[in-house]
């Protein structure tokens, strides 16, 4: 197991650093500059060509002849190294500090949208596995196939403005009402009211959570029902299982204890990758129910140009996303006790 997670972690540290080469290249690929971005379109030459020698953006990308280390991406693989990912070039805030307070908003969306996908995803696929070519089938498959293939942005302006706007069932943006407020303690505010006995400010939060949550949960709801139901059909046709049902077990005791838990390794893996859809996806969903999130946050940066903002935040996602999978590798053993990590 040592071993294992020494070779991964090496791995993964190769990755991020090939994620910061492509992320610094591609935002240095974008039309425009920062200067102008900053000062506007009518800003005189001068006054760019000096924002820009003071962000340093005159500079070589990636070899300076004269000084070697005087080049942009040495100087930030070195700060990205002491762990400084820079400051916004609008707010002049720390990168990391604008992440501690906008990772909480994506984190807990992601999470709801991943138990909303859960809630809905796994039982419909083992519906649909124990139920096969029946109308369940079919309108699970149907389900499915119709959440792959619906667009985040479109799915979320249609809830915004049926149960938002037309009904007025649920608020249509932000985390909280302008009548809420909570102490921050995680900075989830579901955990945080519930954590302080604030029982109506938890409800007001799960009310702004529920639409972002189910645009943002769509996709990974089709693929878990999917994957869930080819991965327990496969397992329901093994041998174990029909000597298990030949035996007399119950049925659903040769499903749910037999069978699932086989049939969960694909499934698991399917989930930890739709973390990375998640944070992906969160920049539409956050930026269309105005969510202070990591996702709108970059969005904005990638509008005005903010380099460091858009590094830090897709560093910080991939670095994310790459520690899930790692956790997801790790729980195969839990699962099937027949792996091992050597």
């Amino acid at each position: 197991m040592g071993s294992y997670l020494i070779r991964r972690l090496f791995r993964t540290l190769l990755v991020m650093i090939g994620i910061s080469l492509v992320v610094f290249v591609f935002v240095r690929s974008i039309p425009g500059d920062p200067a102008t971005a900053m000062l506007g379109e009518r800003a005189t030459p001068e006054a760019v060509k000096q924002i820009t020698q003071q962000l340093g953006l005159d500079k070589p990308w990636f070899f300076n002849p004269s000084n070697p280390l005087d080049a942009q991406y040495p100087k930030y693989m070195n700060a990205l190294l002491h762990g400084d990912l820079g400051s916004g070039l609008k707010s002049n805030i720390p990168v990391k500090d604008d992440l501690k307070v906008r990772f909480p908003a994506t984190a807990e969306l992601s999470m709801a949208a991943l138990f909303f996908a859960l809630l809905i995803g796994m039982p419909a696929g083992i519906l649909a596995a124990i139920r096969r070519n029946s109308i369940w089938d079919n309108l699970a498959t149907t389900i499915s196939l119709v959440g792959v293939s619906m667009p985040v942005f479109w799915l979320g302006l249609l809830l915004s403005y049926f149960f938002a706007v037309k009904l007025g069932w649920l608020p249509p943006s932000a985390r909280l009402g302008n009548e809420t407020t909570i102490q921050p303690i995680t900075g989830l505010y579901v955990l945080d009211s519930l954590l302080r006995g604030d029982f109506k400010a938890m409800w007001d939060a799960i009310r702004h959570l529920i639409l972002p949550a189910i645009a943002l949960g769509s996709i990974p709801l089709a693929i878990i029902a999917r994957i869930t139901r080819s991965s327990l059909l496969e397992v329901l046709g093994q041998d174990y299982v029909r000597t298990a049902r030949a035996k007399g077990l119950a049925p659903n005791t040769v499903t749910l204890k037999h069978a699932l838990r086989n049939a969960l390794l694909p499934v698991v893996t399917v989930i930890g990758l739709q973390i990375g859809a998640l944070l992906g996806g969160a920049v539409l969903t956050e930026t269309i129910f105005s969510w202070p999130g990591i996702g709108s946050w970059v969005y904005e940066a990638i509008s005005q140009r903010d380099y460091p903002v858009i590094q830090g935040g897709v560093i910080f996602a991939a670095a994310v996303v790459s520690l899930v999978n790692l956790l997801v590798d790790l729980s195969y053993a839990a699962l099937d006790p027949r792996i091992q990590y050597r």
